[in-house]
């Protein structure tokens, strides 16, 4: 190998050398910034973990306050399955404020769950209601009152003229209310939960918190007290509080006084419905007796009124004649027209007296005479129909009987004993007196025969026995 060949080799060689070196020097510049990366990376980790740290108590104790109030939770939040009672108590609600439901709809979105994961469900609703402004608020109250969370998001009112409160006594405004609450959906039991340490050491801690976290979930109401003689504000905000008629009463007045005669007026149309799907006979006859009990009281109440001059408010007056007067007129002359056409039957009758006989053997004899009261007054229309008279003085009998009996059997007297010996009268000690046949007891009571355990007196003409 010449020199040049030499220096040649020798010259590839450095340069391999310088290359690897090179090459090496590279790669560990390469590990050497991982390693810084990893570094850094580690260091963020556990400058996280730390913060964790730090927050891992405060985390605890509100965990561990939520889970000692989720039971108070799923009371004011309804489940899937209780959402359902919630729309019944609504329509209840309704009922009791007397606002009419015109619509119902939900509005809620169903796909919020999936968005949030949470354990709290948005649910919404909406109705539309018609009604004045006074069982708008007696609805409203019942929501507030609800034993579960209820909030109105938003309501719109479109007013009634005022011209409907003259001519119908009543101003209905159409409300459109918007209803919401929170369905409680808890996590599935595949999530489980997480163990705390020392938790009853830790919950025990936390009493006063979580005590005061409960109170706050507690429902605070307001307790709603009507119209009160409040005027309509969204129809009639003119009307005096006081009328300038001596005679008449305040408005507040009137409209209370109008208000109970409606629900008289009510009541009278439940027994006239309940007497037409009545079961039994008597039962049919024990409501129409209330009903024309009833209607005979509304009757001389609402001549007082208008002879008296108490009621002078027009729409007062426009529900007098509306919603009294005339149903008043539809129930009697329907009354009437069922007398007239049927009067008691020989059915009704014969089950009248066979009830009267078992109340009788029974030994109820004012439930025997209440059966009675219920249809004595129709027998009068019984007078040209020999055979169901002769029903009629059968029940007669058998009221005569009845009160004889009861008026007896409050007589109140103690028996002694008795002495029976063959050939001489029989003698009985009552009250501590010595008492024999034909001696008088009491007023109208006469001993009558005396036998062991039992005696027989004269009671009012019928002959009655008391065993002692």
């Amino acid at each position: 190998m010449n020199d040049k060949q030499f220096w040649s080799v020798f010259g590839g060689l450095t340069a391999a050398l310088a290359g690897l070196f090179g090459y090496l020097i590279y790669s560990e510049h390469q590990s050497v910034d991982a390693a810084e990366a990893e570094v850094a990376s580690l260091r963020d980790r556990i400058s996280n973990s730390r913060a964790i740290v730090r927050k891992t108590p405060e985390v605890e104790q509100e965990v561990i306050i939520l889970r000692e109030i989720s039971d108070r939770i799923r009371e004011i939040l309804p489940d899937t399955k209780d959402l359902n009672n919630v729309i019944r108590d609504f329509q209840e609600y309704m009922q009791e404020a007397e606002v009419t439901s015109q619509g119902f709809k939900p509005t809620s979105n169903s796909s919020s769950r999936q968005r949030t994961r949470s354990a709290f469900e948005r649910v919404s609703y909406q109705w539309e209601l018609v009604g004045n402004t006074f069982q708008f608020l007696e609805f409203l109250n019942r929501i507030e009152t609800h034993s579960r969370f209820m909030a109105v998001s938003k309501f719109d009112i479109r007013a009634a003229n005022r011209r409907a409160l003259l001519d119908e006594g009543l101003a209905s405004h159409r409300i459109v209310l918007d209803v919401e609450t929170y369905k409680y959906v808890p996590p599935s039991a595949k999530e489980g939960e997480v163990e705390i340490r020392s938790y009853e050491r830790k919950r025990d801690l936390l009493s006063g918190e979580i005590g005061l976290r409960r109170q706050a979930l507690s429902l605070q109401t307001y307790r709603y007290q009507g119209a009160r003689g409040r005027r309509d504000p969204l129809i009639d905000p003119r009307v005096p509080a006081r009328v300038d008629d001596p005679n008449a009463w305040t408005v507040q007045r009137q409209q209370e006084e109008v208000d109970e005669l409606v629900a008289r007026v009510e009541e009278a149309q439940g027994y006239w419905a309940a007497s037409n799907v009545a079961k039994s006979v008597l039962e049919r006859m024990v409501q129409r007796s209330e009903l024309e009990k009833l209607i005979l009281r509304l009757g001389e109440d609402l001549r007082r009124i208008e002879d008296e001059g108490h009621v002078t408010y027009r729409p007062a007056q426009t529900r007098i004649d509306t919603l009294v007067a005339d149903p008043l007129d539809v129930l009697r002359l329907a009354l009437d027209k069922s007398k007239a056409i049927e009067g008691p039957s020989i059915t009704a009758l014969q089950s009248v007296g066979d009830t009267m006989v078992g109340y009788i053997e029974a030994l109820e004899y004012e439930q025997a005479l209440d059966s009675f009261d219920a249809i004595e007054d129709s027998l009068a229309l019984l007078l040209d129909d020999p055979e169901r008279e002769e029903l009629a003085d059968w029940l007669r009998l058998l009221c005569e009987e009845a009160t004889i009996l009861r008026d007896f059997s409050a007589i109140d007297f103690k028996v002694g004993g008795v002495a029976i010996i063959e050939g001489l009268q029989p003698v009985i000690i009552i009250d501590g007196k010595r008492r024999t046949v034909g001696d008088l007891v009491a007023e109208e009571l006469v001993v009558h025969s005396v036998r062991p355990n039992e005696v027989d007196f004269i009671f009012r003409g019928a002959i009655v026995t008391r065993e002692f």
